[in-house]
């Protein structure tokens, strides 16, 4: 039995740093359908604002209003795309697609005024658009210093010798923690919310920069000295998935957490498990990640079995049973029955691209040897591997919840 070499992937940190893992969160187009679905979820959102005397959605992290939410990131994600704009434009009865573009056309404005000026006081008291204080101009960001005080504010709350993460030399009684968090992740127990409500809480879980951790301990508070408006801080330890941890102080990761998103990127909460979980209308299910045990009587199929676990993992973008239905005449099935072991529903996720990810990470157990099936004809089977169904349930959630952490 020989390893497959020809891509040699050592780790799932190789896998996600590869170029190509940017194909494992691409939404696979959907097919197209009687009616416009972008048109009904645009005026899904109108008719939000207008039962909210004319109020936009916010993308809140109350739990309670996640609905709102939906819609909050629905709209933003219209605004940022130029081809969507124009499709819902003739649908657009409340003016909601014009916020993201009046930047542009203020400036082009103000560049057409051609005004002069002799004083301070013509400058203050003229009509430009320059000056227009409706809150969308560009005067309202020449003197918006919250960015700036937020920056300076985190910057003071960040400890001037800066906790440094080492390993953790007992990270295995912690393991299965993240395991089973990362399951109920990939299941849908828990989900994600952008970090907002400037609290850590204890043996709570969060995502930083893709990473998650665990807030093990919070010690005693003590006075702050520094300027910050919080006047106490105290000192955690933080322990990661990659098996490190650090003694950050608590303002300094709550200051990383919001500083990640506003450089794009952003913190995230771990909700607690919920089995009565739903997911989303706009969620879409992409197919299917599933395990197989053959049934075949092929003896060499048999024979390997005797000694080792053999399991095949693919994917399917309909059903499993349809797709292993016709298993005994199918080469891909060693010609034989099969029998479904576990399935994991895919969401938001390009399925072939998470396989092939599945595939490298399993490639040091690839079945790597030629059945001769009952017909006479030679299989070369790629796709089962020698493996106990643990590993391949422990990549599963890891390679899934990681995909979702880090989108």
């Amino acid at each position: 039995m020989k390893i497959d070499n020809a891509r040699p992937i050592r780790s799932l940190d190789d896998i996600f740093n590869d170029p190509a893992a940017n194909e494992l969160l691409a939404k696979p187009k959907k097919k197209r359908v009687t009616y416009d679905p972008e048109v009904e979820k645009f005026k899904e959102i109108e008719n939000w604002v207008k039962e909210h005397n004319g109020k936009e959605p916010e993308k809140t992290t109350d739990l309670s209003r996640l609905g709102e939410r939906k819609l909050a990131s629905r709209l933003k994600g219209i605004r940022e795309d130029l081809e969507r704009i124009e499709l819902l434009k003739p649908y657009d009865e409340l003016g909601l697609l014009k916020t993201e573009n009046q930047n542009v056309s203020l400036k082009e404005k103000v560049s057409q005024e051609k005004k002069t000026f002799n004083s301070l006081d013509d400058i203050l008291n003229d009509d430009s658009a320059l000056f227009d204080n409706s809150g969308q101009s560009l005067n309202s960001k020449l003197f918006d210093t919250g960015s700036l005080n937020a920056y300076k504010k985190s910057q003071e709350n960040v400890a001037k010798n800066k906790s440094k993460r080492k390993a953790m030399d007992d990270f295995n009684k912690y393991r299965p923690l993240f395991k089973q968090v990362q399951a109920e992740l990939t299941s849908g127990k828990r989900h994600l919310i952008r970090y907002g409500n400037n609290k850590l809480k204890l043996h709570g879980f969060y995502v930083l920069k893709g990473q998650l951790m665990y807030i093990e301990s919070i010690g005693a508070e003590f006075k702050n000295n520094n300027r910050s408006d919080t006047d106490t801080d105290a000192r955690l330890h933080v322990i990661y998935d990659n098996g490190t941890e650090n003694f950050p102080l608590r303002n300094g990761l709550i200051a990383s957490l919001y500083g990640s998103k506003q450089r794009g990127g952003g913190g995230k909460i771990v909700t607690e498990p919920d089995d009565k979980f739903e997911f989303g209308e706009d969620d879409q299910v992409t197919g299917y990640i599933y395990v197989l045990k053959s049934l075949s009587n092929n003896a060499d199929v048999k024979r390997i079995q005797e000694d080792h676990p053999l399991y095949k993992v693919g994917f399917t973008s309909g059903t499993v049973e349809r797709r292993i239905a016709n298993a005994e005449n199918e080469s891909t099935y060693l010609y034989g029955p099969v029998k479904v072991v576990a399935e994991y529903q895919v969401i938001n996720l390009n399925p072939e691209a998470l396989e092939t990810a599945l595939h490298h990470a399993l490639v040091q157990y690839r079945l790597d040897v030629d059945i001769k099936a009952g017909n006479g004809r030679i299989i070369h089977p790629r796709e089962w591997f020698v493996v106990d169904l643990n590993t391949i349930t422990d990549i599963v959630n890891e390679i899934m919840s990681k995909l979702q952490m880090s989108k």
